[in-house]
């Protein structure tokens, strides 16, 4: 069979694995779309503090479309990776006559599947129950910002993957290495406001840049591409490649 038509299998394979599995589902697609509602439903849709020409549901949503991202394809994708890795398919794997390529290959295509599908999801629940769209002259940066993203998050979910020992460990990790910094990065608050040192440092992170990058496509006042973000996504998804190159494994951790 050609290397294409077994990429395209892998793919099939991977999404029919993704959505066969409830909790994965879930929380990796439910979630985000739920905190979206959720905050709409909850929260006075009033002018940002400081600001009168944009409401607060606006800048909201980029910054959930953002999270959305990161959850897929950092969180469900490193998680994936190890849980398979602990049960022991990636050492079998090996064995069989499918280039491990094509099986990687198939993974981060059924991711950007996922979190592109996400993306839109989101975005048209922002517009539908809220009003908040892109601007229309933003949709090419936004577009262009989403895919640096995602190409980030999918890298650095390799990369950490190789660090998950058990698959019991595979949700603690992922989770802990993403949602405290998520919270303090603006993805569920526009009107954040952090000290200078603070933000500083938060801001050479990639969920900042995301959420930043995002953000700019929403935001009125916002002119020109935000090059700074993508740079710094550009910069984390070299690092992520680079480390998974190195740390990724096979063969599950022993001992």
């Amino acid at each position: 069979m050609k290397a294409h038509r077994l990429l395209v299998h892998q793919v099939r394979l991977h999404q029919l694995s993704f959505w066969r599995n409830p909790e994965s589902a879930f929380f990796s697609f439910a979630m985000p779309l739920g905190v979206l509602l959720i905050f709409g439903a909850t929260t006075s849709n009033e002018p940002i503090p400081g600001r009168r020409d944009v409401d607060t549901m606006t800048l909201f949503v980029p910054g959930i479309l953002a999270f959305a991202v990161v959850v897929i394809a950092y969180g469900n994708l490193a998680a994936t990776i190890a849980l398979e890795r602990a049960d022991g398919v990636l050492k079998r794997l090996r064995a069989t006559p499918l280039d491990p390529s094509v099986y990687l290959g198939g993974q981060l295509v059924s991711t950007l599947a996922t979190a592109l599908l996400i993306s839109l999801a989101t975005i048209a629940l922002g517009g539908a129950a809220f009003g908040a769209l892109p601007r229309a002259a933003a949709i090419p940066q936004l577009i262009v910002i989403l895919a640096l993203g995602i190409a980030c998050f999918a890298a650095l979910g390799l990369a950490i993957s190789a660090a998950i020992r058990t698959a019991d460990s595979a949700g603690a990790i992922t989770n802990g290495t993403y949602l405290p910094l998520a919270m303090v990065s603006g993805m569920f608050s526009a009107a954040l406001r952090l000290p200078p040192a603070v933000d500083t440092i938060v801001s050479a992170f990639p969920l900042k840049a995301l959420a930043d990058g995002l953000r700019a496509a929403y935001d009125p006042a916002a002119h020109g591409f935000p090059v700074q973000n993508a740079v710094v996504l550009a910069v984390w998804a070299v690092a992520g490649v680079a480390l998974a190159r190195r740390f990724f494994r096979w063969d599950p951790w022993s001992g």
